[in-house]
C-alpha cells in the first residue's frame, strides 16, 4: 500500500490531495524516469521507499485508491485494462447493463461468463501489467491505427457513469497533437471531444465511498497540450514532476550504496562523505541516471571508496558519465604548474597588476574546486570572470593566456562573438534547434563544443551584445552549471571557466540616451573603473532590465587599465621579438631590430594609444612588418641569411609607401 506523508515528493501530495476533488489531472515533467514513493511494510510503523516508472506507480495508486475500472490508453495502444475482470465490468458500463454484482470479486464461477469467455478468445495478453488485445490490432500484418474519436467516446461513457468508480490515463499524450497552437481540423475536432467527455465527468457515491470518476494526462510539458483543456477549468489540476531533490538524491544513495563496486556488506552503512557528494554532485540527475553511477562503478570496477585512501571515488564516477573520462583535468593540474603563473601570464599581459593579481585567484580556486555556500562540491563553473574595460588592452590574450597555463593549449578557448548573436532566435544557435526544426540534428554551437570539451576556458565577447533571449541561458550555465540542448541531452558546464567581457562604459553614447560615458588614457585608473562599472550596472538594470543577471557576476568584474608608456614599449618589443621568431622558423632568416629603428617604431606606435594592444600591434605591423615583407620578396633573401634593420624611414602619410627600412644584409 502507497502511503503519502510529509516525508513523500509535493508531487505525491498534490496527487493524492487532488485525486479525491478533481475529474482531470495532467502530469507533466519528469515523466519517463522512475519515481520514488514509501510503502507500507511488514511492521505496522515501517514505510520502506521504492521505485517504478510512472505507470507502474499510477496502476498502484489507482488501484489503492479502490477504483474499480482502471484503463490506460496511448496514441498507439488501445483502451486496455488492468485485468480482464475490469474490461468485463466496463462492458456492462458501455451497455448500460445491471451493476448489482460489481462490488464482488471475480469468482470461479464468473471465469466462465460468455462476457470473460470473449475476451479470452481475443487473445488478450499482460505487458507490463496491463491487458491489451494484441490479435485485434494487427489485421493484414499492419498494425491498424487507433481509433481515438471511439476512445474518447468509450472514456465518455465511463466518465459519466454513477455506479463505478472509473480512472482513465492517457499515457504520451504529447504525442496526440502536432502542434498545440495550431491544430489541425481533426486534432482541435478531437481535443473538444476530450474537454466534452471531461466536463460530463460524474461522481459515484455509494456507502463504503464516494469518487470521482478520473482522466489523467502525462505528458512531456503542458503547453504540448492546447491550452483550453486546462486554462480556467475548475475540474483540472496540472501536477508537475520535478527530477529528484536533495532528499531523493540521499534516499537513494542510502538504498543502493551496497549496490556500487566495492562497497562494503549489505548492512554497511555508506560513509558519511560519500553521501554528501553524491547528494551534491548528482544534482540535477534523474532516477535512471543515478542507476547509471550504479552500472559504471560496477562496469570500470571503480570502488565507490578507495581501499588504500579511504578517499571517496564519487567524484571520479560522476565526471565518468557526465564527461566521458576516469580522470579530471583539473587533477592533473599540478603545485609546479601554477608555481609560476604569474611570471607566465606577465609574459604575455603588459601592465594589467590588478587583472593578473584576479585571475591568479580564480585560476588557484578553480584547481581546489571549491565553493562558498552549503556545499563543497558546487555543480557551478569552477569559475566566473567579467572582463571590461577599453578595447585592445588585453581582455581576449588573458584568456588565452588561461588556456594555456591551464591545459597546455591555447585551442581549449571556445570564443564565442556574442555580436553574431544578436537576433532573435540565435538562442538556438547555441543550444540547437527544437525538434522538427531546421538543423535540429546538429545540435548547437555551444552545447557541441562544451560536449566536445568539457574541460576548457569559455568566452563570451562583448556580451552586451546579446539578444535577451540568450541572458536566460546564461542564469542557468552560473546557477545550475547546465543546459539541455534542442535534442534533450543534458551539457554540464560544472568544469569549465567562463569569462564574459565587455566594451561597455568606455565610449561615449550617442545623445537622447539617457548618460553620456567617456573615458580616455589620461584618466586615473580608479575613476576609469568606477565610470566603467557603473556603466555595466546601468546597462544591465535599466537598459536590459535583468539585474538577476548582475547579480550573478557577483563581484568577479576585472577591469583594465588602457596601455599606458612605458608599457607600450614592452609591447613592441614582445611583437618584435615574435615577428624575429615567425621569421626564423618560416623562412630561416634571422631578423635583427638596431635600437634606432626600434625607437622610431615606438613613437610611431604610441600614437595609437587609443586602439590599446591592438592599435599598437597594427602599427607594428604597418610600419614594420609590411616594409620587411618587401624587402624579403623584393631581394628573393635565402635561407640562412641574416637582416638588420637599421633604420625606420618614414616618407610621411602623403607618400604611396609611407614607411621604407634601412637594413644590411649578410650572412648567418
Amino acid at each position: 500500500m502507497i502511503v503519502v506523508n510529509e516525508e513523500s515528493s509535493r508531487w505525491l501530495r498534490e496527487m493524492a490531495r487532488f485525486v479525491c476533488i478533481k475529474n482531470v489531472l495532467f502530469i507533466y515533467g519528469n515523466v519517463y524516469d522512475l519515481v520514488s514513493f514509501p510503502v507500507q511494510g511488514d511492521a505496522p510503523d515501517q514505510l520502506r521507499w521504492t521505485e517504478s516508472d510512472l505507470p507502474g506507480f499510477l496502476r498502484r495508486f489507482l488501484l489503492g485508491m479502490k477504483y474499480e475500472v482502471v484503463a490506460w490508453a496511448d496514441p498507439v495502444e488501445d483502451l486496455s485494462f488492468v485485468s480482464p475482470e475490469m474490461e468485463v465490468l466496463f462492458h456492462k458500463i458501455e451497455r448500460g447493463g445491471e451493476l448489482e454484482d460489481k462490488d464482488k470479486p471475480c469468482t470461479e464461477a464468473d471465469k466462465n461468463r460468455p462476457e470473460l469467455e470473449q475476451g479470452r478468445s481475443m487473445n488478450q495478453q499482460q505487458s507490463g501489467g496491463m491487458f491489451s488485445k494484441a490479435a485485434d490490432k494487427f489485421r493484414g500484418g499492419k498494425p491498424r491505427a487507433v481509433d481515438w474519436e471511439t476512445v474518447v467516446h468509450r472514456i465518455g461513457l465511463g466518465l459519466q457513469n454513477t455506479a463505478v468508480p472509473c480512472a482513465f490515463v492517457i499515457d504520451f499524450a504529447s504525442r496526440l497533437t502536432s502542434s498545440p497552437d495550431r491544430l489541425p481540423r481533426d486534432e482541435r475536432m478531437l481535443m473538444t471531444r476530450l474537454l466534452k467527455a471531461t466536463m460530463a465527468s460524474r461522481e459515484v457515491v455509494r456507502e463504503d465511498g464516494r469518487w470521482n470518476n478520473l482522466i489523467i494526462l502525462i505528458c512531456e510539458k503542458l503547453n504540448d497540450l492546447p491550452a483550453f483543456l486546462y486554462l480556467n477549468s475548475p475540474r483540472a489540476r496540472s501536477i508537475h514532476i520535478e527530477p529528484p531533490d536533495r532528499d531523493e538524491r540521499q534516499r537513494f544513495i542510502l538504498r543502493y550504496y551496497r549496490y556500487f563496486h566495492g562497497a562494503v556488506g549489505p548492512q554497511e552503512p555508506p560513509p558519511r562523505q560519500v553521501v554528501k557528494e553524491f547528494i551534491d554532485l548528482t544534482e540535477g540527475l534523474t532516477n535512471y541516471e543515478m542507476r547509471s553511477l550504479v552500472n559504471l562503478s560496477v562496469r570500470g570496477r571503480i570502488p565507490v571508496v578507495d581501499p588504500g585512501t579511504g578517499v571517496s571515488n564519487v567524484k571520479r564516477i560522476s565526471e565518468m558519465y557526465k564527461y566521458g573520462v576516469t580522470e579530471s583535468e583539473w587533477d592533473k593540474i599540478g603545485v609546479e604548474r601554477l608555481s609560476g603563473a604569474e611570471d607566465f601570464i606577465r609574459t604575455r599581459i603588459k601592465g594589467q597588476e590588478t587583472a593578473v593579481a584576479r585571475v591568479i585567484d580564480i585560476v588557484k580556486r578553480a584547481v581546489i574546486g571549491i565553493a562558498a555556500g552549503d556545499s563543497d562540491k558546487s555543480n557551478r563553473p569552477r569559475g566566473v570572470l567579467f572582463f571590461a574595460g577599453p578595447t585592445g588592452v588585453g581582455k581576449t590574450e588573458m584568456a588565452k593566456a588561461m588556456a594555456e597555463l591551464l591545459f597546455g593549449r591555447e585551442d581549449r578557448l571556445l570564443r564565442f562573438d556574442m555580436s553574431e548573436y544578436a537576433s532573435p532566435n540565435s538562442d538556438q544557435r547555441l543550444l540547437g534547434a527544437p525538434p522538427g526544426y531546421l538543423g535540429y540534428e546538429e545540435g548547437g554551437q555551444l552545447t557541441n563544443a562544451v560536449k566536445n570539451n568539457p574541460f576548457s576556458i569559455l568566452l563570451f565577447d562583448e556580451i552586451e551584445k546579446a539578444h535577451g533571449s540568450i541572458f536566460d541561458k546564461f542564469l542557468q550555465i552560473l546557477d545550475d552549471g547546465r543546459l539541455t540542448d534542442g535534442r534533450g541531452e543534458t551539457v554540464y558546464f560544472s568544469e569549465c571557466i567562463i569569462i564574459f567581457t565587455s566594451n561597455l562604459g568606455t565610449v561615449s553614447r550617442s545623445e537622447g540616451e539617457a548618460s553620456q560615458v567617456l573615458v580616455t588614457p589620461d584618466m586615473p585608473y580608479t575613476r576609469m573603473k568606477d565610470v566603467v562599472l557603473q556603466a555595466i550596472r546601468d546597462h544591465f538594470n535599466f537598459v536590459l532590465g535583468r539585474p538577476e543577471i548582475l547579480n550573478r557576476f557577483g563581484d568577479n568584474f576585472v577591469v583594465f587599465d588602457f596601455i599606458k608608456p612605458p608599457l607600450d614599449e614592452q609591447i613592441v618589443d614582445l611583437l618584435i621579438g615574435k615577428l624575429a621568431h615567425a621569421a626564423l622558423e618560416t623562412r630561416g632568416i634571422t631578423v635583427v631590430v638596431e635600437q634606432a629603428a626600434r625607437d622610431k617604431l615606438v613613437d610611431h606606435a604610441r600614437t595609437h594609444l587609443h586602439h590599446g594592444g591592438r592599435g599598437i600591434r597594427n602599427a607594428v605591423d604597418f610600419a614594420l612588418v609590411n616594409p620587411l615583407s618587401r624587402v624579403l620578396f623584393d631581394g628573393n633573401v635565402p635561407s640562412g641569411t641574416r637582416l638588420r634593420v637599421l633604420d625606420l624611414i618614414d616618407r610621411g602619410e602623403d607618400a604611396p609607401t609611407r614607411f621604407e627600412l634601412a637594413v644590411r644584409i649578410g650572412a648567418g
